[in-house]
């Protein structure tokens, strides 16, 4: 039998090979069909890179491992802004469009504390997931009856050009079906490593959820927001990694509520949830500072990652 840790580094290997083919895939098909950038930028570019979170969400939920659904997504969030926004800017620090910081940042603000009410009720059952998703669906549609200026469309622009597979249309097929195989396989992976690696050291699933299980799922938001900022679009990663945390929230809980109920523990609701919401607020903090996010600040949001990894370990 395998073993736990062989199991988890396989599914991370996997989903982040996947997720990134899956994401380059269906941008390319969707170019390939005349698709507006704004709306592959708004849809397919937004929910894409949050795949293996959801993959990973909906396989621990049929295992009957609500811990994992909800500590991978409350654990991405955090990864998102302290881990993925804290390399970006060591890398190289950028600033940050004032209307993407406002209108997204605020939305990202909103669902967190709807999250933080929906863990004092300890339960997302299916109509609140119903809600989350028509919530998604509203923001989704906002987004796209707002973003008209120039700035958006050469953004969304650069997003697809980013993700672009050479070749024809079957081509771009087969990269987006052989991405959707592995990401199902890499989160079947993941979460038998998860549930194997907490019995084998003695840690609830939760902990290894928000942990090594949200860094693993956390793969294709790094890589995509990396390569953005190194290529100097910046608003573009920004905008990717609030994106993302907002569907995290909205697709991902919705979605797996939608399948089964998700019951929030107590120390996921009064622990790990108000710290993702702090950690939230220093994120837009930091850029809402001049509108830029300096070296320094990356490099201390870095250390309050390693240090929170060490708290959750630790208690």
């Amino acid at each position: 039998m395998e073993s736990p840790v062989f199991l988890l580094m396989a599914g991370f290997v996997i989903l982040g090979l996947a997720g990134e083919a899956l994401l380059r895939g269906a941008v390319t098909l969707a170019n390939h069909l005349r698709v507006s950038p704004l709306i592959i930028g708004l849809t397919i570019i937004a929910f894409g890179t949050s795949a293996p979170e959801l993959t990973v969400s909906l396989n621990a939920v049929l295992e009957g491992k609500p811990d994992i659904s909800i500590g991978n997504v409350v654990g991405s969030n955090i990864a998102n802004i302290l881990l993925v926004l804290g390399t970006m800017a060591v890398v190289r620090p950028f600033f940050v469009n004032r209307g993407t910081l406002g209108r997204d940042g605020g939305v990202m603000l909103f669902v967190s504390g709807l999250l933080l009410v929906l863990g004092l009720v300890g339960m997302i059952d299916r109509p609140v997931g119903i809600a989350l998703l028509a919530i998604l669906i509203a923001f989704t549609v906002y987004l796209y009856s707002s973003a008209r200026d120039a700035e958006d469309a050469q953004e969304a622009q650069a997003g697809v050009d980013e993700n672009l597979v050479r070749g024809g249309t079957s081509i771009a097929l087969m990269v987006l079906l052989a991405g959707i195989a592995g990401v199902i396989w890499g989160a079947d992976l993941m979460v038998d490593g998860a549930v194997g690696l907490a019995r084998q050291w003695g840690v609830s699933e939760a902990v290894i959820a928000l942990s090594l299980v949200a860094i693993g799922t956390s793969l294709p938001e790094l890589a995509v927001s990396l390569v953005a900022a190194i290529r100097g679009h910046a608003g573009l990663a920004v905008g990717n990694i609030i994106g993302s945390n907002i569907s995290n929230i909205t697709l991902i809980l919705g979605a797996t509520a939608v399948v089964a109920p998700l019951p929030i523990s107590d120390m996921m609701a009064t622990r790990d949830i108000p710290i993702m919401i702090g950690v939230a607020c220093l994120g837009f903090f930091f850029m809402a500072t001049g509108r830029a996010m300096s070296r320094f600040e990356g490099a201390l949001g870095l250390l309050l990652y390693v240090a929170y990894l060490g708290f959750i370990f630790a208690a």
